[in-house]
């Protein structure tokens, strides 16, 4: 049986999937011509990829808001606040490019209908 961490991976989804979709002459995803399949997984792993960064996130945001004593006495030296920060703006960038990225897929695979399902 898995456990919780080991299904759902929906980054490791994400990466695994995105080089299936094909590319235009000048470099750039044409999602016209993709597998609706694939920008169907695509889409749904870049939207989980959002909603786990965002509350990922926000969690981090909870755990320094209660640091400023460790912060003040020193325990936790700047550095380790100023990676955290570069850290979050990063994490903050890929949620964004990921809500991107799930709305193109969905846009571009309004009429899919996987088989079998009306």
């Amino acid at each position: 049986m898995n456990t919780r961490a080991e299904a759902h991976r929906p980054m490791q989804d994400l990466l695994t999937w995105l080089p299936r979709l094909p590319m235009t002459g000048d470099l750039q995803v044409d999602y016209q011509a993709a597998d609706p399949k694939v920008l169907a997984v695509i889409g749904s792993s870049a939207e989980t990829t959002m909603n786990v960064l965002h509350n990922g996130i926000s969690s981090i945001g909870e755990l320094l808001a209660h640091s400023s004593p460790v912060v003040a006495d020193g325990t936790i030296g700047s550095d380790a606040l100023e990676a955290l920060g570069h850290l979050l703006a990063e994490l903050g960038a890929l949620a964004a490019g990921a809500m991107v990225l799930a709305q193109r897929c969905r846009f571009e695979n309004a009429d899919y209908q996987p088989d079998g399902c009306p």
